[in-house]
């Protein structure tokens, strides 16, 4: 088996994973590392040529004594065991979570996991599918009922195994996620910014001199009723100016009336 490393990829990519048994041949992809297991388990359970006695690995068929994986615990009180990838050797070797190897499901229904041997000095590793085997050669007292949870397989997972096993011929497709890049929408093409130019605030200091003019405009309109409706009361307000902030500000003649006016807002807002 061949292997391939690159900077990018966070795991060995293996090259060459296959099954022994398959004509024509049938090959792995090494990113759907589970789909090897239940493959292999698939002829362990169903194929008539594999000697189930002689503990056929669960990733290659080949004998316990000649394919050899080795388990590690991790840190910590709980700590959960896993495939130590350097001391183990397999032609199929691959990394997978045991535990979730150990979980029946729709999807996958192949449990078939190693599991290290309680009643072995050694603690010999021995895949779950083989175990019953194991007991009656090598451990022929112990009682087969303790071990039950490992020994017996669902209604599920024997109809699931049947179907891999009668479709074994057949690659599974997986779907994978699109590659395509995010669509970039750029500043200008953004909405909030139309929000922004529709609904623009008006600053405080606009607000009070809007409200400044409104006040001069009743009080020349209240001089210029008393005075008969003159015609020179609109006149004071032909020109205007802009303000910094972008209102405007009327420019009126320095009557008496408007002088005291603008004398007393001064007065009232510092001349602002």
């Amino acid at each position: 088996m061949l292997e391939r490393t690159g900077p990018d990829t966070s795991f060995v990519d293996h090259i060459g994973l296959m099954c022994p048994n398959c004509q024509p041949t049938v090959t792995f992809d090494p990113s759907f590392r589970q789909r090897v297991v239940e493959h292999i388990s698939a002829h362990v359970l169903h194929d008539p040529s594999v000697d189930r006695s002689s503990e056929p690995c669960g990733l290659c068929l080949l004998p316990a004594p000649l394919c050899k994986i080795v388990l590690k615990k991790a840190k910590g009180q709980v700590g959960k065991l896993f495939i130590d990838m350097k001391e183990s050797s397999c032609r199929n070797l691959v990394k997978f979570s045991i535990a979730v190897a150990a979980e029946c499901s729709d999807s996958s229904p192949c449990t078939n996991h190693p599991i290290l041997c309680p009643h072995c000095d050694d603690s010999a590793v021995v895949w779950s599918y083989n175990f019953r085997f194991h007991l009656l050669c090598k451990h022929p007292r112990v009682s087969l009922e303790d071990h039950s949870d490992i020994l017996t397989l669902t209604k599920l997972e024997k109809d699931g195994m049947k179907h891999i096993w009668e479709r074994r011929l057949k690659q599974r497709k997986v779907r994978r996620k699109s590659q395509r890049a995010p669509l970039v929408i750029s500043e200008t093409h953004r909405s909030h910014l139309v929000l922004k130019s529709v609904f623009h605030p008006i600053s405080p200091r606009t607000r009070l001199m809007h409200k400044i003019y409104r006040s001069e405009e009743e009080v020349l309109e209240s001089d210029t009723s008393d005075e008969g409706g003159s015609s020179d009361a609109h006149s004071n307000y032909d020109e205007v100016t802009e303000l910094d902030d972008g209102g405007v500000t009327p420019v009126v003649d320095e009557t008496d009336d408007c002088r005291t006016v603008r004398e007393q807002r001064d007065m009232e807002y510092g001349g602002a």
